[in-house]
């Protein structure tokens, strides 16, 4: 579809082609961009520039696979709301009736966790104002958090647990097992904290559709709508089209791998 098709300006999306390109690529802020645009379902323009492989010199190109990073929680909710859809899970359930281990999750009071792994750490802790539910999950007001937060001593005890560590054993069923013994870093439903509570939602849609995760959004999501380049790992074959990650440098002047 052409642009003017589509109810654009030919002359102000070449304007933001240069804009873009002058103060992300250019500047060497970013390696390389590629935009699509729609508009009801139609491609209406199109634009690439820069690296997708600064050290390999290779350009960007229209097929190119990007990592999705957190975009994958969208992606979770929609998973978790085909479970809602479908009666096997309610916003409004607690979470402890899916999780039983996590009844009696408390709330961070005082304390300070050790940084030895073979002193368990101590907290003083209350009981919720009420329960976890599922949406809370969906929302980030579950108490819940991130080790790299830095923030609070509930953040403290995730690094020293390793929560999300990618090398914790047991995957999704072990992390539950690690936030059971870690108090909540407040009351559910009384503040926003972004943190791992979309992983959970990924460890509650492996256990109610009997399926793993990945596995589950392959077959209910991702083929049914065409996205085949949408997974958890890029295979041999699509090796070429894997774009490299790159973060600013020591003197956030240039770009490191």
């Amino acid at each position: 579809m052409k642009p003017e098709t589509a109810g654009f300006s030919p002359a102000r999306l070449k304007r933001l082609d240069e804009v873009m390109k002058r103060r992300y690529v250019d500047s060497g802020f970013l390696p390389g961009l590629l935009t699509y645009i729609y508009r009801k379902g139609q491609l209406a323009h199109t634009s690439l520039c820069g690296h997708m492989d600064l050290e390999r010199d290779k350009k960007m190109r229209e097929d190119a696979i990007f990592r999705i990073y957190s975009m994958s929680k969208p992606i979770t909710a929609v998973a978790l709301m085909m479970l809602v859809e479908e009666g096997l899970i309610g916003l409004d359930d607690a979470v402890h009736t899916h999780i039983p281990a996590w009844k009696d999750l408390a709330v961070y009071a005082s304390g300070t966790p050790t940084l030895l792994a073979d002193s368990p750490p101590s907290f003083m802790t209350t009981p919720p104002a009420r329960p976890m539910k599922v949406v809370d999950l969906a929302t980030h007001t579950s108490g819940l958090t991130y080790g790299f937060m830095m923030r609070t001593a509930v953040d403290a005890a995730y690094r020293r647990a390793k929560v999300v560590d990618r090398q914790t054993p047991g995957g999704l069923s072990g992390m539950i097992e690690q936030l059971a013994q870690i108090p909540l870093d407040f009351s559910p439903g009384t503040a926003w904290n972004y943190s791992v509570a979309i992983d959970v939602l990924g460890y509650l849609i492996e256990k109610l559709s009997g399926m793993s995760f990945g596995e589950f959004l392959r077959t209910r999501l991702f083929e049914p709508l065409g996205m085949n380049d949408t997974a958890f790992y890029v295979p041999d074959g699509k090796a070429g089209r894997f774009t490299c990650c790159y973060q600013p440098d020591a003197d956030g002047r240039g770009l490191a791998v």
